[in-house]
């Protein structure tokens, strides 16, 4: 359907040197021609979970 619209974020994670030292970087892809923009850097799990909640809300509200 032409009217349907979609999204896609790519979550890179890594660890740094300490083995509880979490980074990650989420970004959105772009689609229908727009450009890829990233949506947060984060330093913990729970900042990459906030961020990728605050995406998705603002995803289905604006699909409205």
């Amino acid at each position: 359907m032409a009217d349907d619209r979609s999204g896609a974020l790519l979550i890179r994670v890594w660890l740094e040197e300490c083995p509880d030292q979490v980074r990650a970087r989420v970004i959105a892809l772009g689609l229908e021609g727009s450009a890829d923009q990233t949506v947060a850097v984060a330093s913990s799990v729970r900042e990459v979970l906030d961020a990728v909640g605050k995406w998705l809300d603002e995803f289905v509200v604006t699909d409205k």
